[in-house]
């Protein structure tokens, strides 16, 4: 079995979808990303990427637990849970991880507790086991579907048990309302690491290059250009947003091999996010626009990423 981490961009988009003809080089999906390591699936968040991606797991068969870990509750990073066709197969196990926060109990009854009076626990059909964890960050999580526990807090300074995928949380408080929880996934020595909706500061977020030093790939929220950023009029400091300069310095500073810039501004055009992959490319090799459909393989010899034009199960 291949241990190479491969990476699926499903959603790339922040706040709403994006429609038009002008957006189909990028995609129009929220945030969604998978990654398939050592024969396991997670998901980094669920918004309406989630929804291809859950029939293309339901047209392949494949019944294996799956592990969404959850960024935060704002909508473009929960709005695909309810059409998620894996959550209507009897024999599947969903485990979902999120940050706690004030906030969350209204959204989490609805997503996850079938005895709330909520739209998503009255739908007809929905037949997966659903587990659920609240995380607060700074926990360390192992997972391994081959388990009768599939999902375990793991000690803070034990070694991870052969097979197990080791999960790191880390939370970003720059977000509004409550922050947004970033992960981190290791296997055979080899990170990736998953950071949406953060905004970062001069010379960069030190905890979260800390927690994602020496990583082969960051996802990293790029949702502004600079200038809009730093419009004198419109500025969007405090939003709980980065710009792609945000991303790659942290790249730098943290020795990350390749930084994906990712939940863009929905208003984004094509030729837009190809001037800004232009300019992040031409700041750090390693940088790139991530877009729906892309494809990206963290092997031992740590290749560019390789794009594909269709994600299959």
């Amino acid at each position: 079995m291949t241990q190479d981490f491969s990476v699926y961009f499903w959603g790339v988009r922040g706040s709403h979808p994006s429609t038009g003809p002008e957006f189909v080089e990028t995609g129009g999906n929220t945030s969604c990303v998978e990654v398939r390591v050592a024969g396991q699936r997670l998901i980094f968040d669920a918004g309406t990427g989630l929804v291809p991606l859950g029939e293309a797991i339901s047209a392949s068969g494949d019944l294996r637990p799956i592990l969404i870990l959850l960024s935060h509750y704002h909508h473009d990073h929960i709005q695909g849970l309810p059409h998620f066709s894996p959550l209507y197969a009897k024999d599947q196990i969903l485990h979902i991880v999120a940050p706690w926060n004030i906030f969350q109990d209204r959204v989490w009854d609805l997503l996850t507790h079938a005895s709330s009076h909520s739209a998503l626990a009255e739908r007809p059909g929905l037949r997966a086991r659903r587990r659920t964890m609240l995380i607060e960050g700074g926990e360390r999580l192992w997972w391994n579907t081959e388990s009768t526990t599939p999902l375990q807090v793991g000690s803070d300074t034990g070694p991870v048990p052969p097979g197990w995928i080791e999960i790191q949380t880390y939370r970003s408080h720059a977000h509004p309302r409550g922050g947004s929880m970033c992960y981190r996934v290791t296997h055979n020595g080899k990170s990736i690491v998953f950071a949406t909706d953060t905004e970062s500061y001069h010379g960069a977020d030190q905890g979260l290059a800390d927690f994602a030093r020496d990583s082969e790939l960051i996802i990293h929220d790029a949702h502004f250009t600079p200038d809009e950023y730093r419009h004198p009029l419109y500025s969007r400091q405090g939003w709980g947003h980065s710009t792609w300069e945000m991303a790659v310095e942290l790249a730098r500073l943290a020795n990350i091999k390749q930084v994906a810039l990712f939940h863009h501004d929905p208003s984004h055009t094509d030729e837009q996010m190809n001037a800004i992959d232009q300019a992040a490319r031409a700041a750090h090799p390693g940088a790139f626009v991530a877009r729906e459909g892309m494809h990206s393989i963290i092997q031992r010899a740590d290749p560019p990423p390789v794009e594909t034009p269709e994600l299959t199960p």
